[in-house]
């Protein structure tokens, strides 16, 4: 069973199981350097025979259920988070499921984030936000997608009853600051960039042929043109015309059932039936694929290319 895929450029494996690949290395004379931290490893160093170095990390399937999971907790401006990426990959990336059950307004201020990408998905209801330099108030409605550049100002002003949204940045931890002298709206700034990414509000367009496979369709959202090739998001359908189709290999690709079903295959057979509100985060060397469930689905898509998350 390959258990470890080969990242040249930053000598990095990721492995999905970190002590096992740990034995199979010492067995063939690798020394351990380090490891961290201690009492839960999730990376560690080695060094061959020859002195070359390798970097071992653990990178876990993870998937989320949302009928398993509890209610998620209450996190900033009184919304309701579910964490989908629990470890969150070692602070590498994080993924919430955002709800405010009882709609209404928001208790929020003019905030931004230190992010290396971060983007929104909404998934029923609706939400009324203001940023920086796009005029007055946005409307998303489900399906509609927005790309917060870094940096960019923004706040939450209220939304439907059970409204909900998909949340998705990169680092994990990242901080949120508060501009308490910007006032919005300030109007509209025209060919203006934030960190290097253009602002983006993608509404479901045209659902075209091909994604990974014939019998599935996608729509892009434009986001991986406005932040240089970080991070791709692609709305997806599947039809009763979907096959099984090979995932490609990305340093982070996640995916969240938006309606709908499908099931998930990955390394060694393990075989995940994915409903309504469920995702699943894969890393490279889980060699998934994917195939059309009983039911047609909408799915986020989002991939992160390796040189971009390193």
């Amino acid at each position: 069973m390959a258990l470890i895929t080969d990242m040249t450029q930053s000598n990095t494996l990721d492995v999905l199981d970190l002590p096992d690949a740990i034995s199979r290395y010492r067995a063939q004379g690798w020394n351990v350097l380090t490891i961290r931290p201690a009492d839960d490893p999730y990376e560690a160093t080695l060094q061959s025979t020859d002195g070359a170095i390798i970097r071992l990390r653990r990178t876990p399937i993870v998937v989320s259920r949302a009928e398993a999971s509890d209610a998620g907790h209450t996190g900033r401006a009184s919304m309701t988070y579910r964490d989908l990426i629990p470890g969150r990959w070692d602070g590498r990336f994080i993924a919430s499921h955002i709800a405010v059950p009882n709609g209404g307004d928001i208790p929020d201020d003019v905030h931004y984030h230190d992010v290396t990408f971060q983007f929104l998905a909404v998934r029923t209801g609706w939400v009324d936000v203001l940023y920086e330099g796009q005029g007055d108030t946005i409307r998303m409605n489900p399906g509609d997608i927005v790309l917060q550049p870094p940096g960019i100002r923004h706040r939450v002003l209220a939304t439907s009853p059970g409204f909900d949204i998909i949340e998705i940045g990169c680092p994990a931890d990242h901080l949120t600051n508060f501009d308490h002298e910007m006032a919005l709206p300030n109007g509209v700034y025209g060919d203006h960039a934030w960190g290097g990414q253009q602002f983006v509000f993608s509404t479901p367009g045209d659902f075209s042929e091909g994604w990974d496979h014939p019998g599935f369709s996608s729509d892009d959202s434009g986001i991986g043109a406005a932040t240089n090739g970080i991070v791709e998001v692609r709305r997806v359908r599947t039809s009763q015309q979907s096959r099984v189709c090979e995932l490609s290999p990305f340093e982070f690709r996640f995916i969240f059932v938006m309606d709908g079903d499908i099931d998930v295959t990955a390394i060694g057979g393990a075989s995940y039936h994915l409903t309504s509100g469920d995702s699943i985060a894969l890393p490279p060397v889980a060699e998934a694929t994917i195939a059309h469930g009983s039911q047609d689905a909408t799915l986020l898509d989002v991939l992160v290319p390796q040189m971009a998350a390193s």
